[in-house]
């Protein structure tokens, strides 16, 4: 098994969307500053769970917003669906 752990990465970081974006934006830039790394996504997972990397992919006010923003996608995702589900029953009605 390779370390670090999820554990142990989200021990770091709030979320495991925020390790995904902390992660990709290290890894393009062990990428770009060492193009013969071989696997920079590893090491940036290991800078992560070693302290060396730290941000917050969104602030706490722009978490509120996007959080706001999701529940109303899903709210209006669940009024879509149930306008289909009622639209195939009537037609299979005879």
């Amino acid at each position: 098994m390779r370390t670090p752990t999820i554990d142990e990465l989200l021990d770091k970081v709030g979320s495991i969307y925020e390790l995904a974006m902390l992660a990709a934006r290290e890894a393009r830039r062990i990428s770009i500053k060492d193009r013969d790394e071989k696997e920079p996504l590893q090491r940036a997972l290991e800078r992560i769970a070693e302290g060396k990397v730290r941000g917050q992919f969104l602030a706490p006010d722009e978490m509120e917003k996007y959080l706001e923003k999701e529940s109303e996608r899903r709210e209006a995702a669940s009024v879509v669906r149930e306008r289909v589900l009622s639209q195939q029953s009537d037609e299979s009605k005879p």
